[in-house]
């Protein structure tokens, strides 16, 4: 059963007993985050953010379902943002990358939401939405090393049998495929947009729906072409 756990000005941490000293443990990642956010959305202050950790994926699940009245989650989705709260399921056994930064995945999610898409879901661009996350929450900061991003993005090219339009994905089988990997899609797609365009046209494009999408079209190709360019010249 999740209990709070921790309560500060800006969240408060419910969990279960099970997982507190994993959680509190990477809070502080966590607190630095928030202020980065605070940056880049321009703000000085933001509502109270409540995060649920859960060490069941079935209690998650139906945490979810509940809330959903429906039971509509993809069978990969560990992390969420239902009612504008960040939801984990973590294993206690199997901490990874991903977990240490699933709370900062998931604030980027809620604070684009409320902040750029002022709680119009509609506007949402979903590889857009998620390529972000997935950048700004840090999770894969570990592949500032060149030579891992060189094997990460030989992987994924490899293992990526359809170049799609982007703009066409939805969460669900198609997203995520035996003809691609719409997160690592999305990821490569921010980094090669964060390489390529300045720092103001880089933060502006939040807001540029439009021309998000016109991006979308083809930044897939345009990123493998990029990277490969830099692997082959032995500059990446």
């Amino acid at each position: 059963m999740i209990k709070i756990q921790k309560e500060t000005e800006k969240y408060c941490l419910y969990c279960t007993d099970s997982l507190k000293d994993i959680t509190l443990s990477i809070l502080p990642k966590f607190e630095d985050k928030l202020e980065e956010y605070y940056k880049l959305f321009d703000i000085n202050k933001y509502r109270k953010l409540r995060i649920n950790y859960f060490d069941n994926i079935q209690e998650f699940r139906n945490f979810i379902f509940n809330i959903r009245k429906e039971n509509t989650l993809p069978s990969y989705a560990t992390g969420t943002y239902d009612e504008g709260m960040i939801n984990a399921y973590i294993s206690d056994d199997n901490i990874n990358k991903k977990t240490l930064y699933t709370a900062c995945h998931e604030t980027f999610h809620i604070m684009y939401l409320e902040l750029v898409l002022k709680n119009d879901y509609s506007k949402r661009i979903v590889w857009y939405d998620e390529g972000m996350a997935q950048f700004c929450s840090g999770e894969w900061d570990y592949l500032d090393n060149e030579e891992r991003f060189k094997n990460f993005f030989n992987t994924v090219k490899s293992n990526t049998r359809i170049i799609p339009n982007l703009n066409d994905l939805q969460h669900g089988n198609q997203f995520c495929n035996n003809d691609y990997n719409g997160y690592y899609l999305s990821y490569i797609a921010i980094r090669y947009l964060n390489e390529t365009l300045s720092k103001e046209k880089f933060r502006n494009l939040m807001k540029n729906f439009d021309e998000i999408k016109r991006i979308g079209e083809n930044v897939i190709t345009d990123a493998f072409e990029y990277y490969e360019e830099k692997i082959n010249n032995k500059s990446i």
